[in-house]
């Protein structure tokens, strides 16, 4: 609405009346026009797809897993950037000392802004639920039949002279039942369109969007959503205080029930649970009969009550009965009338279809305390598998639920997103903060300073160009003089490191004393407590005197004598073949040993 307000004063301002075309919609509707009604596949009903996912066990451990885990570490609020103009609002993503476009002053996030939200949603409704137990219900109706209702209950304050609205604000948030929720939509599948309301007196409807409410004067608005529940013609909401979300198959009205695609197998296994629970407590009928051959009816009669006395006390009776025959004919013969359960094969077939289940909604055995069937290399797969469906869930809320909660709250500056629902592995960690350091180190090189950030615990760094050098004094011990008559020049306090025949050549107190003083580009502590380097002796420089092993052997030795065989005496001894100055240099080593006591 705001772009085509400023296109009209454009071209009122050019004085151009510009002829418009638009894309041609369809004639024929898609959708009836008004209340328009979820479509059910196979006649199932909404209420039934909630009974049977609450009555299968397994079905409703993976609805619960899923709502529960992703809501499970909470929500964050994270600042959409670093730096802010106060002039232009052009936004950074580092710190900067003033605006790179206009040179304004810069500013960080508003928290003022979080500070009625954070109120909201740390508050229970009316109902006694707090935002995350809004969520998870949510959650449940996404699984179940896709679609999720979070009614925004806002109030509206109005002017007492002109009796308009002049602003909102948000006073609870609630799930409101998939069972009753409706949307409102005209023949394409808009929302609106067909009915109509007043903003502040919801008893009055009408089909006219010229009319204006009776009892406020003010014109009226569409309606988006009805609820049906309760008596009269139910509650009716205005746009943007409905939040309609769907997961599996979003469309423009309703999602589609992914309880409804798994619905024999659903119904299977609460057949199968039905079927066990009979057998064993309802004793719907007994294992086997016993067939009597006699041609006393009284005697089996006698018999049958016999039986049925004993049935009623033991369900896994089985009767013993004495044939009585005049003829000597009769018989005895046993029918068995109930197979086992290994037989029906019970618990493969209830595997079978719990893993259909499982693997539709993305939810692994481990997470169901099932680890059979694989080793530690499965159970991670099974946790990596769970982890993407769990993120899949947690990106909708990210991207679709919680930027349209934020711009009802009038939150811009701050985003909103759910914890992570794992825990990141260690490694993982170490290595990310270890790249974080080195790229800090170089940046600090390259000439940059570095400012540690704090972002929920994890190591980052903003970087700004450091200021130059002040120009070196005239009394400056490390200044020299220009040869050419110039300003000092600034000589720095630091060698390089000493060379292998410099280490060679020390005394014996310049190898106890005499340390050589590092660089500062070598010194890599900074940003840390550790105490800068600020000089390197033998060990420092991989000269290590001490020698690994009590013998003495030198490297030489060790590598002459490793190998499958020992070495005959036509091959040349590696150690014969080698330069004399290192032979030189390894007996200078020895003498400084023995000087030093080593």
């Amino acid at each position: 609405m705001a772009d085509k307000k400023r296109i009209d004063r454009l071209f009122a301002a050019l004085g151009v009346d510009m002829e418009r075309h638009t894309t041609p919609t369809p004639e024929m509707p898609l959708f009836t026009s008004g209340v328009q009604e979820p479509a059910l596949l196979q006649g199932i009903t909404i209420p039934a797809l909630y009974a049977a996912s609450f009555e299968c066990l397994v079905l409703r451990s993976i609805l619960t897993h899923l709502a529960t885990e992703c809501f499970r570490k909470g929500w964050v609020w994270k600042p959409k950037f670093v730096s802010k103009c106060r002039e232009c609002d052009d936004q950074y993503q580092k710190e900067v000392d003033a605006c790179l476009k206009c040179g304004g002053e810069v500013r960080p996030a508003d928290k003022g802004q979080l500070e009625y939200a954070d109120a909201l949603l740390n508050t229970e409704n009316r109902m006694g639920q707090s935002y995350l137990e809004v969520l998870r219900e949510a959650e449940m109706d996404l699984n179940i039949v896709d679609d999720a209702y979070l009614v925004l209950t806002k109030e509206y304050f109005v002017d007492p002279n002109t009796g308009k609205p002049q602003f909102y604000r948000i006073k609870e948030i609630t799930r409101a039942d998939p069972i009753f929720m409706r949307i409102v939509a005209d023949k394409r599948g808009v929302r609106g369109g067909k009915q109509y309301t007043s903003l502040l007196d919801r008893s009055f409807r009408t089909g006219n969007k010229d009319e204006k409410c009776p009892k406020t004067g003010l014109p009226v608005v569409p309606v988006h959503y009805i609820n049906l529940a309760g008596v009269g013609s139910g509650q009716v909401y205005t746009e943007g205080e409905v939040i309609h979300l769907s997961k599996w198959s979003p469309s423009k009205l309703y999602g589609r029930s992914p309880v409804a695609t798994l619905w024999r197998q659903v119904n299977t296994l609460i057949a199968m649970d039905n079927y066990v629970y009979s057998a064993y407590q309802k004793r719907r009928m007994p294992r086997g009969v016993m067939v009597i051959k006699s041609s006393n009816l009284e005697t089996v009669e006698r018999t049958a009550r016999n039986i049925q006395e004993h049935l009623e006390r033991d369900p896994n009776y089985i009767p013993t009965i004495g044939v009585e025959t005049e003829s000597g004919r009769g018989g005895l013969e046993y029918v068995r009338m109930m197979d086992t359960l290994e037989e029906l094969q019970y618990i493969p077939i209830k595997d079978d279809i719990r893993q259909r289940i499982s693997s539709f909604f993305g939810v692994s055995n481990v997470f169901m305390n099932d680890v059979s069937g694989g080793g530690l290399n499965n159970e991670g797969m099974q946790i990596v598998v769970t982890n993407r469906a769990l993120a899949a869930s947690q990106t909708l809320y990210n991207h679709r639920l919680f930027p349209i909660l934020l711009e009802a709250l009038q939150v811009d500056e701050w985003d909103m997103s759910l914890n992570p629902h794992e825990e990141e592995d260690e490694i993982m960690v170490m290595r990310r903060d270890e790249m974080a350091i080195r790229n800090m180190l170089q940046m600090k090189q390259a000439g940059y300073d570095a400012k540690l950030r704090d972002d929920q615990g994890i190591l980052q760094f903003s970087y700004k160009e450091a200021p130059p050098p002040p120009p070196p004094q005239p009394g400056d011990a490390n200044a020299s003089p220009d040869p050419n008559g110039g300003a000092p020049v600034q000589t720095s306090n630091w060698r390089l490191p000493p060379t292998m025949d410099d280490i060679l050549k020390r005394t014996e107190a310049d190898s106890i004393h005499g340390d050589s003083v590092v660089p500062e580009a070598m010194r890599t502590t900074y940003g840390t407590d550790l105490k800068p380097l600020r000089r390197q002796g033998l060990a420092q420089l991989g000269l290590n005197s001490r020698r690994t092993s009590g013998k003495g052997k030198s490297p030489a030795n060790i590598n002459r004598h490793e190998g499958a065989h020992h070495l005959s005496s036509t091959e040349q001894d590696s150690r014969d073949s080698a330069p004399q100055a290192i032979k030189n240099a390894e007996g200078r080593l020895k003498n400084l040993d023995r000087r030093l006591g080593l």
